[in-house]
């Protein structure tokens, strides 16, 4: 059985292979349904599988839904991503950030906020694409500067593995920036591999990661269909679905209209376990000294809020706060929370 087979005899939407094996578009849902009356099974039909909320839900969920659709998201501007992995690039925490006097923690890599407790099948936020420039603080080691502002499930402090979405905000030397969409599905590379097989610099299989491999996405995966540009306001989810068997993500463009959504295989090694959500902005790669914070102008996540088995909900009040620092030492950021949002500032 294909990887597409498989996925479609758990989903009851139509799925869409796109240039990278594992990673399925749907079609956008007819511009007459509307998601705020249409039937659950109408909703799942399309691809729409965050559960609408009754009037006695948490409010914060309820005023997600609200923002979320209360935007008419067209057919027309539905996006089939196309995507170009960029072999070795990861957003996963790589080392555990150390724990402050105040009671927040700092790290070489990740800032914002990150909910270690609890089960969680699904994250949601917003945030406007932050302006990015050259800061005072000397470049990274891979050259210029370099930061991601996504939200995803798993990979803080507890499981190894994470499912994410977000913007990469990168300055090159002479101060060029560019602003470009990506996700990324991380799990470990595998612990032992069959005698002979080939493996990339960074453990994992060929068949993988190669030119037609199906897990690459295990490495950040450029969306380059979907142009993007600083100050957008971006709409973002990532689910674990179809009871934990596979992940979606949507990602939309309030400022222009645009909007996509991808359904992805596991990578061998996903384990679902839902043990964390976060909102984060991030210098990549393991963070200082190889990739370089630029300087941002504030990112702000709101309508955060998690979502869990039994009509859980959590949201970035009562989560950890996470700041960046140089290997000199040196603070980079600073985190302020609030119902249902999460600002990071460059205070560099």
């Amino acid at each position: 059985m294909t990887t597409v087979e498989a996925l479609r005899e758990k989903t009851s939407y139509e799925l869409i292979p796109t240039n990278i094996p594992g990673v399925y578009a749907s079609p956008a849902p007819p511009d007459d349904l509307d998601p705020h009356t249409a039937a659950p099974s109408l909703l799942q039909k399309h691809g729409l599988l965050w559960r609408r909320p009754s009037a006695t839900d948490d409010p914060r969920l309820v005023q997600a839904w609200k923002t979320a659709f209360g935007r008419k998201w067209l057919a027309k501007d539905r996006i089939i991503p196309h995507s170009e992995v960029q072999v070795g690039k990861t957003h996963h925490l790589r080392r555990l950030p150390r724990k402050t006097d105040d009671g927040s923690f700092v790290g070489a890599a990740w800032s914002g906020a990150g909910i270690k407790t609890g089960t969680w099948t699904a994250v949601i936020g917003y945030w406007n694409i932050p302006t990015v420039s050259k800061p005072s603080e000397p470049q990274g080691t891979e050259g210029g500067w370099n930061s991601s502002s996504w939200i995803g499930i798993d990979g803080y402090f507890i499981s190894n593995d994470v499912l994410q979405a977000g913007i990469q905000q990168k300055v090159a030397a002479n101060g060029t920036a560019t602003y470009v969409p990506w996700y990324e599905w991380y799990v470990p590379p595998p612990a032992t591999v069959p005698p002979g097989t080939p493996v990339d610099a960074n453990g994992y299989p060929q068949s993988w990661v190669g030119p037609n491999g199906t897990y690459r996405y295990i490495y950040q995966a450029n969306i380059t269909s979907f142009t993007v540009s600083p100050g957008d306001q971006m709409y973002c989810s990532v689910q674990y679905i179809n009871n934990k068997t596979a992940g979606q993500i949507y990602l939309g463009n309030q400022t222009t209209g645009k909007h996509l959504s991808m359904t992805l295989a596991p990578p061998p090694g996903a384990n679902f376990s839902g043990n964390s959500v976060e909102w984060i902005m991030e210098a990549p790669d393991g963070g200082e000294p190889r990739a370089a914070l630029p300087k941002f102008t504030p990112v702000t996540f709101t309508s955060a809020v998690a979502c869990g088995p039994n009509n859980a909900t959590a949201n970035p009040q009562t989560a950890d706060t996470l700041n960046i620092e140089t290997a000199a030492a040196k603070i980079l950021t600073s985190v302020t929370l609030g119902n249902d949002t999460a600002t990071v500032s460059f205070i560099g």
